[in-house]
């Protein structure tokens, strides 16, 4: 079993990944980080998980990234200004 983290948990590609892992037979979801919703659980935001994860939201400073074996980073534009 691989132990997964997410770092920046809350937009499209996160939660279509989330899916993806709550069903794969040799991962587990260790880890689910988000500086604005750390401390929610990941169902009050995403109700369509329930059932399929059960964690809340870590700020990522803060993550325990010794928990994992591989972690998914979300990489957003840097806004031109």
């Amino acid at each position: 079993m691989i132990r997964v983290g997410i770092v920046g948990g809350t937009g499209y590609t996160e939660i279509e990944l989330l899916r993806i892992l709550a069903r794969h037979p040799q991962a587990e979801l260790a880890v689910i980080t988000s500086r604005k919703e750390a401390g929610m659980q990941v169902t009050e935001l995403f109700p369509s998980l329930r059932g399929a994860v059960a964690l809340a939201f870590s700020d990522p400073a803060r993550a325990d990234i010794g928990r994992c074996d591989a972690w998914c980073f979300s990489r957003h534009p840097i806004p031109s200004r």
